[in-house]
């Protein structure tokens, strides 16, 4: 695997800010074709159109693989994992691998567009070792652009150059913290939590919870088995009581759980957790069982969702 080699050369993340009119692939194919000619695995996470595209530039080489931003870029807590499984698959001769995305990161959802702006920050350090090139392409927007410049070391404009203004996670995370949360109103169902044997009563509260909400079985597990893990984090590390509550909206399945705590440590769950640690991966594990995972750090408050459909 490319990302525990020792010859690994380590990561090289871009950012590419284009016009929304330009023709992405035009500035996209060199850099594949270079890849392709070297034997070098190419992932492009693309729009359909943009992949013909972008295959109608290439000259005919193995190598090129697709997947739609939609599919892979659905779950923002799970990207890295993504990443670091094709990387397993495809490179496992130590050959140097590269992605190039478009990413579908929520623009019209503010929660979920700073959410994917924080795993690009984490990107840089969770995938350091990895002999990987990422470009992420964004289109030219005011709004967001100061943002995509900060999560990227270097940035691709004819050339590829190095970005003063590129931001640390922990700094990034610090400057550019979620909007706070959306108000749902009152609770269908409130639970307080004081000590670890009452979390098997919060299992079943949430089991049922989730199944009358029309959530297949394995879903129902996986979403109990979420709110158990960020629950024992509230008990363990947190500052107790907890209150866990719980909504049903017409699309998905919400538990909020919020103790009088501060979260002190802001990569914590967005980052792989080391395979030599048996502890510390709660928030981890939840955000690759939900839908979609949001924590606030005062007090500190995780909401996990899970969707119905």
């Amino acid at each position: 695997m490319v990302c525990t080699s020792a010859n690994a050369r380590g990561l090289t993340h871009h950012g590419l800010i284009h016009s929304p009119s330009a023709d992405l692939t035009a500035t996209l194919a060199p850099m594949v074709t270079q890849r392709l000619v070297r034997g070098e695995p190419v992932l492009a996470v693309l729009p359909p159109k943009t992949a013909a595209g972008l295959r109608a530039r290439l000259p005919t080489l193995t190598g090129l693989h697709t997947t739609d931003p939609d599919v892979l870029y659905r779950h923002p807590g799970r990207v890295l994992s993504h990443y670091r499984a094709w990387i397993a698959d495809t490179s496992s001769d130590d050959r140097s691998a590269m992605i190039v995305a478009v990413p579908d990161w929520g623009g019209d959802d503010p929660h979920r567009a700073a959410l994917w702006m924080h795993i690009e920050a984490i990107t840089t350090q969770a995938l350091a070792e990895c002999d990987l090139t990422l470009v992420c392409a964004y289109p030219d927007n005011p709004a967001t652009a100061d943002a995509v410049r900060r999560v990227h070391p270097s940035l691709v404009d004819g050339s590829i150059t190095p970005n003063p203004d590129h931001l640390p996670a922990e700094q990034f995370l610090a400057n550019h913290p979620l909007p706070p949360p959306i108000e749902l109103g009152k609770p269908d169902l409130t639970h307080i939590i004081d000590r670890p044997p009452e979390l098997a009563t919060l299992r079943h509260i949430v089991a049922g919870h989730a199944a009358q909400a029309g959530l297949l079985a394995t879903r129902c597990d996986d979403f109990v088995l979420a709110v158990t893990e960020i629950a024992t984090n509230a008990l363990e590390h947190g500052t107790p009581p907890a209150a866990v509550l719980l909504w049903t909206t017409p699309t998905s399945v919400i538990c909020q759980i919020t103790d009088t705590g501060q979260h002190t440590q802001p990569l914590a769950g967005l980052s792989p957790p080391r395979t030599t640690r048996h502890r510390g991966r709660g928030l981890w594990m939840a955000h690759q069982l939900c839908d979609q995972l949001y924590l606030w750090p005062r007090p500190t408050t995780v909401r996990l969702q899970m969707d119905r459909t």
